[in-house]
């Protein structure tokens, strides 16, 4: 008989993984605003971890890089370095521009507590879905790849 032997996620692997359940959550429950802003807040965060893992600050040091160093940073920021260091594939910047941009409309115009269009909800889920895989492509560090 064989054992199956269960391996500790990381913590950029558990985030991952609860960042898509909420993400999920939140659309199966038509609460298409907060998966976006839920989907915008992790994209950022792992927008700021692969800047940190670009650096490659030494091991256990990488809280503190993206902390002291990358908390100024605006999302914008964090795309165009992202772009720049070449940590975006195919349509991502594109994609990262949409989510910015319906994040920041939804957040500013006051949508969030009025119903939304047939159309914006078919553009949040797009969002999202592209949000959930997004952190799924980017579930392991450099150290982990290598």
């Amino acid at each position: 008989m064989y054992s199956v032997i269960k391996m500790k996620l990381t913590e950029r692997e558990e985030t991952t993984k609860y960042a898509q359940e909420k993400i999920r959550k939140y659309l199966e429950n038509c609460d298409y605003t907060s998966a976006l802003l839920l989907s915008h807040i992790y994209v950022d965060m792992r927008l700021r971890s692969l800047i940190t893992d670009w650096l490659s600050p030494p091991e256990g040091k990488w809280k503190t890089t993206s902390k002291e160093i990358l908390t100024e940073l605006k999302f914008w920021q964090l795309k165009k370095i992202c772009r720049q260091r070449e940590l975006l594939c195919g349509d991502e910047n594109k994609e990262l521009e949409k989510l910015e941009r319906k994040r920041n409309y939804i957040a500013h115009e006051s949508k969030l507590w009025k119903s939304i269009s047939p159309d914006e909800r078919v553009q949040i889920e797009h969002l999202c879905r592209f949000t959930i895989q997004f952190l799924e492509r980017t579930n392991r560090t450099n150290s982990q790849k290598s």
